[in-house]
């Protein structure tokens, strides 16, 4: 197992631990802990996946972090604008 292996099993534990937060204690999926996570993890999921390409793969995890940036900003941009957007 070489280092590009290791750095996508701890996008995979990344993405596990977000929906660990989210299912099991309850936090917001706009959470700046989820959020986070949810864009660490498919970075380094692209990392492992530059040495072992796999096209569905790489368009998800894509797929997935432009989605989660485009819901960061749209939060962070309402965020002063409407009363309880953080929660």
């Amino acid at each position: 197992m070489g280092l590009s292996d290791l750095i996508g099993l701890a996008g995979v534990a990344i993405f596990v631990v977000a929906h660990f937060a989210v299912q099991v204690l309850q936090r917001s999926p706009r959470s700046d802990l989820v959020i986070g996570l949810n864009l660490v993890g498919p970075l380094l999921m692209l990392v492992s996946l530059s040495q072992d390409f796999n096209l569905a793969s790489v368009i998800s995890q894509i797929v997935w972090f432009m989605l989660t940036l485009a819901g960061w900003w749209r939060r962070r941009s309402t965020a002063g604008t409407r009363p309880g957007a953080d929660a």
